[in-house]
């Protein structure tokens, strides 16, 4: 199991490479050459298609460094454990469904933007996750792991805080901060209605996901005025 001890074992840093569109990366240390960017990415990559292929417990630090090329010891260089290329792996994840977040966000001018986001949202990020086993496995861990949950949580929060203050001017600005804690809820949920979607035959999926996305919409018109715009929010 993944222990925040581990985690932030050494001194684990915060990255931004402008190269990976922004990615963060939590790192034992900051590379400073193309080459070592290089080898880091080299990594993750295995690591991922190793997750996707035989799941996150069969995978070794071992075989990560066979399979990427080099030493162990060039992994144990970056990474000081199998923990900590999981935590960067998730947090790469996280970057990739912000930008879907900015995206979706972008533009919202009325009520009825702010409905179909939560709709393209929901969906692609089902797709996203659907399409791809070993951040199957990721989210599954986050059931079990503390570490991971952390994060997932703090992703939720950042995400959800991009999308409220999209729609928080066509409310009243009184309820903006109820409003924020509700959305953040939602995005939470959200991760559990499409595990939850991926464990169920396709037909009911499809159903889970579009009552959840229903549900999303009821309590956004909590907050929001009426699709005509007339009015106040309702209470």
């Amino acid at each position: 199991m993944l222990c925040i001890e581990d985690v932030c074992e050494g001194e684990m840093l915060r990255m931004s490479d402008a190269g990976q569109d922004g990615t963060r990366a939590l790192l034992r240390r900051v590379p400073k050459q193309e080459r070592s960017r290089e080898r880091i990415d080299e990594i993750l990559k295995v690591s991922m298609d190793l997750i996707g292929r035989k799941g996150i417990d069969a995978v070794t630090m071992k075989e990560i460094a066979s399979l990427s090329g080099g030493p162990i010891a060039s992994v144990y260089q970056y990474f000081p454990n199998k923990s900590a290329i999981l935590a960067t792996l998730y947090q790469r994840y996280a970057d990739s469904v912000m930008e879907l977040v900015e995206a979706s966000a972008t533009n919202v001018q009325t009520p009825e933007d702010a409905f179909d986001a939560i709709d393209r949202l929901v969906d692609l990020y089902y797709q996203r996750i659907r399409g791809n086993p070993a951040i199957q496995d990721l989210l599954n861990a986050t059931q079990a792991d503390k570490a991971l949950a952390l994060l997932d949580i703090e992703g939720s929060r950042l995400h959800s805080r991009i999308f409220a203050e999209a729609v928080c001017p066509l409310m009243d600005p009184d309820r903006c901060e109820e409003f924020q804690r509700t959305v953040f809820l939602m995005f939470q949920l959200a991760g559990s209605a499409v595990r939850l979607a991926l464990l169920v035959d396709e037909e009911e999926g499809r159903c889970i996901l579009s009552d959840f996305k229903l549900a999303s919409k009821v309590q956004l018109r909590r907050f929001l005025p009426d699709r005509q715009g007339a009015g106040r929010p309702s209470s």
